[in-house]
């Protein structure tokens, strides 16, 4: 370990500087006394990596030498997530240790959406957490690791579908790194797939009825586009072909969107919500973006705000309860809500929309693999999806109809 040991001097202007000590041939340094110092790379106390410095209490600069090697093999080790001997161990040499293993694998996802990538993070960083130290390297990953992982999450009430996915993502990681551990298929969570429902008519008219003008065209964005919800936070202006009535959906990496499919595609939009466009973008709110926050940003807060609309609009079903967080600092807690009185149904979600979209849109003729196309599916299980694509230039009148135009 090559670590450095300085000593504190005054500079010429009486400043206290850290000087290196040099170790070179016809340098000596068995005089030098103490205190000496030496530094490694962490947190400061804003928060942001930087290089700190350590004092040692070594009385000469031999003893300093061992000293900082000791703390410096002892920080490489922490941020491996072992000791000093497994670290110093002959035989771990060529092992990988399973810390290195997930923050490499989170290194090259840091192109995907931030919200995929904390994802990711989260799942790993429990998985490693699952096992209390007792699992150190990569190559210790059995089944029984596994097991381990997946009885931990069902001890903190996860749902199967969540169980699934952070499975999944570990199988992920060690599929990058060539291990073909898996657990059993009977092993895996039973995931229960709720059919997606449309709104119904009485419903989004009583949404619509309990928005503002700016509620209002978010929401017929959705409705009129089904669109996820990034592709609606993300949608600029220069998105729009005002022509020929359609949003071109595509990446935007300089604010880090990507597309789940990472295919774009152009949707259409109706008439009424193409009207509504015009209108904005005369008196736009930003140059770029179509929906923006206070601060200028596009926003990303459509769930939690159509949740309030929903409580308000007096939709809620009143059987749905939700563990949320209240109060700052150290006075939060976690408390058992009531959608009965608190913006938590979950019969109020933007996916919604989208399927309500497509069912308006297969309802008035527009062929079912047009429909895929258009909500960037890979794949649609319906018994037609042998359609060919239809352009939409000739469905203009069967969209517009979909939306009362």
């Amino acid at each position: 370990m090559a670590a450095s040991v300085y000593t504190r001097q005054k500079n010429p202007a009486g400043q206290w500087r850290y000087a290196r000590i040099a170790e070179k041939k016809g340098v000596r340094t068995g005089n030098l006394i103490g205190p000496f110092y030496t530094r490694y790379s962490g947190l400061t106390q804003a928060g942001k990596k930087g290089q700190l410095w350590h004092a040692l209490g070594a009385d000469t600069f031999t003893a300093a030498k061992t000293e900082a090697e000791q703390l410096d093999l002892a920080l490489e080790a922490k941020s491996k997530g072992l000791t000093v001997a497994e670290l110093d161990a002959e035989t771990n040499v060529n092992r990988i240790p399973l810390r290195s293993a997930i923050d490499t694998y989170l290194e090259q996802k840091s192109g995907k959406a931030k919200k995929t990538v904390a994802q990711y993070r989260l799942a790993l960083n429990e998985f490693l957490a699952s096992f209390a130290g007792k699992i150190r390297f990569l190559d210790e990953i059995n089944p029984q690791a596994l097991r381990t992982y997946k009885k931990s999450m069902e001890k903190q009430g996860y749902a199967g579908k969540t169980i699934d996915t952070r499975l999944n993502i570990v199988y992920f990681l060690l599929k990058k790194n060539g291990i073909a551990v898996r657990l059993p298929g009977d092993e895996m969570p039973t995931v229960e797939r709720e059919v997606a429902v449309p709104y119904t008519d009485e419903e989004l008219q009583k949404l619509f009825v309990h928005m503002t003008p700016e509620e209002n065209i978010r929401y017929k964005f959705f409705l009129g586009t089904g669109c996820r919800n990034q592709e609606v936070s993300f949608a600029g202006w220069q998105d729009i072909d005002f022509a020929k009535a359609t949003y071109h959906v595509r990446k935007k990496e300089d604010v880090g969107f990507t597309l789940k499919s990472h295919e774009s595609r152009t949707v259409p939009i109706p008439k009424s919500l193409l009207a509504l466009l015009k209108a904005r973008r005369e008196k736009p709110q930003h140059s770029r973006w179509i929906f923006v926050n206070d601060e200028g940003n596009p926003d990303n807060h459509f769930l939690r705000k159509l949740k309030r609309i929903a409580l308000k609009a007096g939709l809620n079903c009143g059987q749905c309860e939700s563990v949320v967080t209240v109060g700052k600092y150290d006075n939060k807690k976690q408390v058992t809500v009531s959608c009965k009185n608190r913006p938590v149904c979950e019969h109020f979600y933007l996916h919604r929309f989208r399927k309500t979209c497509a069912t308006r849109w297969q309802e008035n003729g527009i062929p079912i693999n047009t429909i895929r196309v258009w909500l960037g599916h890979k794949n649609l299980q319906t018994t037609q999806i042998y359609l060919g694509v239809t352009d939409s230039g000739t469905l203009r009148s069967q969209i517009d109809k979909a939306f009362g135009d």
